[in-house]
């Protein structure tokens, strides 16, 4: 028989238990000898549960004559405790942040130094007479490391004919347990426990399933109604805006308001009305951009140096600050083609303020820095900037500059637009060798694609064009066989949890992107073909669009179903990544950069149309 003491009842889940108490005094009434295994949950809100000296007597005997005892998370500060776990605490409890659990013994199931995640709470001390599974550190390596860890994670005792099994974070009690990350290894690990300590535990479900659906037309249903469904919009009709993102670490709602997402998730719900012929989602579509309009998110004061710019974010302050310059060129770039598309007056003079306000900007060479603040121009002025030489030569900034130009080429006629596009694109391709990079080379190359592409569609000049070919022919050469660009050649893989990183650091992780890499990828690589109409471009479309419905989650929460999150393991088929990334980490669903590009890109080729259409 198996007892089970938790409070919570989130570890009865996992446990093929026969007798289920709610507080560990009910056992002094039990004989515990009758007993194969007892498992106590020591979580009482993150805080440790401290056992009475009568019951640890008790359970000290049943472990002495043959039983075996799991604990978790309970208070081991006295010695009764830590002797009867072979653990001492020597801290409080505190919650994971960027720590990971690592094999710390071989076994037949797992590889000394593969490292795992949870989430939750942790206790932090010592052991003696133990063999210790799994410890705890502060591991930067995404799949393995060579280091030790600092604290233990679960450990054994063995003592007269019994086994005590304790573990110092929420496993098998965890309220979260699609947070034991990778799914795989962490079910070996319960593998292992089952066959080495005879632990009645189940394997763990797999709550964030790829879909591995192979139509596109049910994946465009399937995300739009995330949309509806997740939470991400504070009122279905738009009209109090849209979130940013679901958390990566916290898994909630993100209730943030950027006019990027606003605008790439506006873009969406356009195509998905023309799309679906349902006039609501045009409104919808209109609705979060007057959100943006009505609650001041751009600078309209003709008088301020900051106008025709966008706040980055919901900010107290009246004016824009940190000025980025891809943020500020998509809201340009969709207002732009949604006023081409609907003829709305309003749409043009927004983005076309936001236009005049990056080229008043824009150096001698077509470039800028990645963000100017606001003193930047009190102090210095526009023409700073148009003599500076400064700029940061990153496609993943410097290209969706260069495209929204384009698109208020086509507005205005103002060549300016044109000349600079032109010129800042290929200063870039010229000057390659001083290209830099946030996150990986992949990433910014597919950001590159779009400015590109689209700036060739116009010019036709032959050195764009060898330059388009040039990326495409890098992002195909990291093509998996799955169909994702493989993430390759980090600029820095020592950022780990400095806030902005990559959730790779090596080459040949086998981590696909889709906040940076694979979810521009198909509508930017869509645009080049429409552009080229070269074969090269149609085989990585027609491989990345299976690979894009195939891991689209299944879930029966509703925050993940329907979404993408960034970080997907490509050997292990599922979604797991280098999460040392605190703002934007492996695991985030975001509104506009990931949901509503990836399905922008699959209803443009649905639909047969160019966004320069």
């Amino acid at each position: 028989m198996i007892a089970v003491v938790d409070k919570s009842k989130n570890m009865k889940r996992l446990v093929n238990y026969t007798h289920y108490f709610s507080d560990p005094t009910q056992l002094l009434d039990e004989d515990l000898l009758q007993y194969h295994s007892i498992f106590i949950n020591g979580n009482n809100n993150g805080v440790p549960m401290k056992l009475d000296y009568e019951l640890l007597e008790k359970l000290w005997v049943f472990v002495e004559q043959g039983g075996t005892l799991y604990g978790e998370l309970l208070n081991c500060e006295d010695f009764p405790s830590s002797r009867l776990f072979g653990f001492k605490q020597d801290f409080a409890v505190t919650n994971r942040r960027l720590e990971k659990a690592v094999i710390s013994t071989d076994n037949p199931f797992c590889k000394i130094g593969q490292v795992l995640e949870w989430q939750g709470p942790f206790i932090t001390g010592f052991t003696f007479d133990t063999k210790r599974l799994l410890d705890v550190g502060l591991f930067k390596e995404t799949h393995r490391t060579e280091e030790k860890g600092k604290y233990p994670g679960i450990v054994v005792k063995k003592y007269g004919k019994g086994t005590a099994v304790y573990s110092t974070f929420s496993f098998l009690g965890n309220d979260q347990n699609w947070t034991l990350r990778p799914n795989w290894l962490w079910n070996n690990v319960i593998e292992w426990l089952q066959q080495d300590y005879e632990l009645p535990i189940q394997f763990l479900p797999q709550v964030i399933k790829p879909s591995m659906e192979n139509d596109s037309k049910k994946t465009i249903e399937h995300g739009m109604n995330w949309f509806l469904h997740s939470g991400i919009l504070p009122k279905d009709d738009g009209t109090l805006g849209i979130y940013e993102n679901v958390h990566s670490i916290r898994s909630d709602i993100s209730r943030d308001y950027r006019p990027d997402c606003h605008a790439h998730s506006a873009l969406l719900f356009y195509l998905y009305g023309e799309y679906s012929k349902d006039q609501t989602w045009w409104e919808r579509s209109s609705n979060l951009l007057t959100y943006l309009f009505e609650a001041g998110y751009q600078d309209t004061d003709p008088t301020s140096v900051t106008y025709g710019f966008w706040k980055w974010f919901q900010s107290p302050k009246s004016k824009p600050d940190q000025i980025f310059s891809d943020d500020n060129s998509w809201v340009a770039l969709v207002l732009l083609y949604l006023y081409r598309k609907t003829g709305n007056e309003e749409y043009k003079k927004r983005g076309l303020l936001t236009a005049y306000a990056l080229l008043n900007t824009q150096n001698l060479n077509g470039l800028r820095p990645e963000c100017i603040r606001e003193q930047e121009l009190l102090d210095k002025g526009n023409g700073y900037f148009q003599t500076s030489t400064l700029a940061s030569m990153n496609p993943h900034f410097e290209s969706i500059v260069h495209a929204a130009f384009i698109h208020a080429y086509h507005v205005s006629k103002d060549e300016r637009f044109l000349q600079t596009a032109k010129k800042g694109t290929l200063y870039m391709l010229e000057n390659k060798n001083e290209l830099t990079f946030m996150y990986s080379k992949t990433a910014g190359y597919s950001r590159f694609l779009l400015a590109l592409a689209q700036t060739y569609a116009v010019t036709k000049d032959d050195r764009i064009l060898n330059g388009l070919y040039e990326v495409v022919f890098y992002l195909a050469d990291k093509q998996h066989e799955l169909g994702a660009i493989e993430e390759s050649d980090n600029p820095d893989p020592g950022r780990y949890g400095t806030e902005d990183t990559g959730v790779f650091r090596m080459n040949g992780e086998g981590i696909a992107d889709q906040l940076y890499t694979n979810n521009f990828l198909l509508m930017n690589a869509w645009e080049a073909w429409k552009a080229t109409s070269d074969p090269v471009l149609k085989e990585m479309i027609d491989k990345l669009i299976p690979f894009l419905t195939s891991i689209q989650i299944s879930s029966h929460k509703q925050e993940f179903d329907g979404g993408w999150m960034r970080s997907f393991h490509l050997d292990s088929r599922e979604y797991f990544g280098n999460n040392g990334d605190t703002g934007w980490g492996a695991y985030v669903i975001e509104s506009g950069w990931t949901n509503a590009i990836i399905l922008s890109g699959f209803i443009l080729k649905e639909l047969n149309q160019s966004l320069l259409d």
